[in-house]
This record gives structure tokens, sequence and C-alpha cells, in this order.
């Protein structure tokens, strides 16, 4: 990862002169260079940088010889109310990779919810997949593919992003029903009363580039066309048509998708975001949701949980299914205009 993205990357994160940042590494000594890179770039933006390491080879050590008392909370107290948190992957984070005894176990996943509950109190939490082959393994892509993809993702005009993200919101923030036609004749209308548009150009989840906003759960109702719908770890679909009845995910034109809903819990077949794509870099659907999501020209709309970005919803998971097919979200007002004068 060249020294030009990681600039771009913590310019864009908004980080300020006198602040205090967590560099926050999930690697082994042998990829300390891409954090040690972060380090620097936050020092010339006249903050400080603090480094806090996750390997997996050194925590398995760790917590394999660990007792109750290892870390007590004033450990914990001590990595709370950092005003920026960049949470570095050069590999998938918090799997050891390696059996431990129940007990030991135990103590390592209250470690990880301890920690996470601790860094989530900082102003940003960032955190950032890094471009390398070790990280292609959890996105299905070829090691190539992936790093080119990604840092296509990362090297775009941040600034430029953000002025296309406030114009977007505010055009948006117009109207509180929409309607989105997509091929076959499908329309789905989402109800956004009370509800705020979220702008990702940097300070979130990386690669960046999306405006969101999480619909009223139960009034999002009507289908909605695919040409090629990726869900994770379920397959790859052609000409699939989801059906939405009263807020929740309920049938499909596809009898493997069909299948793959009936197995949901309620929960999980709630309606619970809808995005619109704003990143360049991104040129193509991959199946990876982490870069499709972002493409720009796209809309997702997602199942599972909402309540940390403005929604009611709690669920154990969260799925986003991306369509880069011509579309059309249109305020709900506007088209039964159109409706009356077709009349």
């Amino acid at each position: 990862m060249e020294m030009e993205y990681v600039k771009k990357i913590v310019k864009a994160s908004g980080i300020r002169p006198g602040e205090r940042v967590l560099v926050h590494f999930w690697g082994e000594d042998g990829q300390k260079g891409l954090a040690n890179a972060f380090m620097s770039a936050v020092a010339a933006r006249g903050a400080t940088p603090i480094f806090l390491q996750q390997a997996r080879s050194v925590n398995r050590e760790i917590f394999a010889n660990a007792g109750e008392g290892c870390f007590p909370e004033s450990y914990f107290e001590s990595l709370s109310g950092f005003d920026t948190v960049l949470d570095l992957f050069a590999y998938q984070p918090i799997i050891l990779g390696y059996p431990l005894e129940e007990k030991q176990m135990a103590l390592y996943r209250r470690y990880i919810s301890k920690l996470f509950g601790a860094l989530m109190t900082a102003r940003r939490f960032l955190q950032i997949r890094l471009p390398i082959a070790e990280n292609a393994e959890e996105s299905g892509l070829a090691p190539e593919d992936y790093i080119a993809r990604m840092e296509a993702a990362y090297g775009i005009d941040y600034d430029a992003l953000q002025s296309v993200g406030g114009t977007r919101i505010r055009e948006l923030n117009r109207y509180n029903h929409y309607v989105l036609h997509t091929g076959e004749g499908s329309s789905l209308w989402f109800d956004l009363t009370g509800r705020q548009w979220h702008l990702d150009a940097g300070d979130g989840d990386w690669p960046c580039g999306e405006v969101y906003i999480a619909p009223r759960e139960e009034k999002t109702v009507g289908s909605v066309f695919f040409p090629k719908l990726f869900i994770e770890d379920v397959g790859v679909f052609e000409n699939v048509v989801l059906y939405i009845r009263e807020g929740r995910l309920a049938d499909s034109s596809h009898p493997q998708v069909r299948e793959f809903i009936e197995g949901l819990a309620p929960e999980g077949r709630v309606v619970c975001e809808l995005g619109l794509g704003l990143n360049p870099g991104v040129k193509d659907l991959c199946g990876y949701t982490v870069l499709d999501e972002k493409m720009a020209g796209t809309f997702h709309i997602a199942i599972g949980a909402n309540n940390i970005f403005g929604g009611e919803n709690k669920a154990n998971m969260h799925i986003d299914f991306v369509n880069s097919g011509a579309f059309v979200l249109a305020p709900e007002k506007e088209t039964e205009n159109e409706s009356e004068e077709n009349e």
C-alpha cells in the first residue's frame, strides 16, 4: 500500500492537530510497516499517534496463559476517549486461528468485548481494510484483483466525494417518501419520516462512499428487481425479484433465494437500509459487499440491524443487496402527480 493512499485516508478521516489518535493494528510484526505509515501520516497532521497491536501469534500465547486479573477495568479505561481510532486490518480481525481451552477462550472473548466497548467511545472510529493479499481471502477475490480494486476505491478525490455526498443529501432531504423503480416493472415504496440520511465519506467503514438511511421499518412495501443478486455465503443469482410486505422481505421469484428468506429470523427479514453508492473508483460489482455497495451509480437495500444508524430494528446480522442495473429513485409525491396526468 503506497504512502499516497495512507495520506489520503488520514486526511479524509478529519483528524486535526492536537488530537489523540489510536492506531489499532490487527497484524503481525512483518506487516507492521503499514501501521508505521499511518502513525507517520497522523503525526504529519499535527495529531498524536498511539499504537496498539493485536497480532494473532502474540494473542494466542497471551490468552493461553492469561489469568482472571490480567486485564482489569483500568486497562480498558486507558483505551477510552480517543479522538480517533484507526482500526487497521492486515488480516481478518478478532480470529485467533488456534484452539484454546474453553476457560481461556472465555477470557479472550471478554477481552475483545471490553476492548471494543472502550474503543467505540472515540469520536471517530474508522475500520480500514488494508489492500494486501492477506485480506483477499475474506473477499473471495484473487489477491491481485482484490488489491487493484481496493486501491482504486481508496485513490479517489475525497473533497469531491464530500461535495457530491452533501449535495445528494440536500436533494434527498426534500421529501420523506420515495419510490424505487427497477426493471421488470418493480416498485418499492419507502417512508423516511423522522429518519436521517448519513454520508460515509471517510469517517466510518473503508473503502467509503455512500449515502444511506434507515427507512421506517414497517412501511417499506413493494418489489425490487436485481439483474444479478449477490448474497454473501449463499450464491449469485440472475434476474431476481424480491417482494417486501409490511417492511419485511417476504418472498422472491427465485426458488433458492426464497429458501434463503424462509431460513431468516423475523428480525432478520426487516428492510433496514436504503443506500446509494458514490465511489467512482469502484467500476463494477464483484460480489464483495464492502466494495459493491460503494460503487457510484448503484443502490442497495439491506435487511437486519439498523439500530446503530437511526433505526429501531435489532438483529444479529446485516445483509446488503446491491443493484447496478437501471433504476429511478423518485419522490412519491411526483409519482402520484404523474399518475394523475396519465389518467
